[in-house]
């Protein structure tokens, strides 16, 4: 099963960009810009209107695929991907931190758990 990339994904204004303010941060075209989108998932559409990820647009112009990568699974904790927010002016979701948190929690209960006796 091909999952849908995370981008945009949880939502928030901050990030967003228009396709011609992300074109215009390139120095490309908007028709440029829409075939990135497509083919880099560094955007989707929203309300029929692309939406262009900030975090996601300044990944690929620095050409750091690992951390695009990430960014796409759905990573919001890793160093490389909060870097990222941060020097975008986006806030990192807080939500995906507290996931991961408690995942990794209930995670340590699993293992620690003691045999039950039969």
């Amino acid at each position: 099963m091909i999952e849908e990339p995370h981008v945009l994904v949880p939502f928030h204004r901050s990030e967003v960009l228009s396709i011609a303010q992300a074109a215009d941060i390139a120095n490309r075209s908007v028709r440029t810009m829409r075939e990135w989108c497509m083919r880099f998932d560094i955007g989707r559409r929203i309300c029929g209107q692309w939406s262009v990820s900030k975090v996601a647009l300044a990944m690929h112009l620095d050409g750091d695929k690992s951390t695009l990568r990430a960014y796409l699974a759905g990573d919001r904790s890793s160093p490389a991907v909060v870097a990222y927010f941060e020097r975008c002016g986006v806030p990192v979701p807080r939500q995906e931190r507290a996931l991961n948190h408690s995942r990794e929690s209930m995670l340590s209960e699993v293992i620690d758990r003691p045999e039950p006796r039969t």
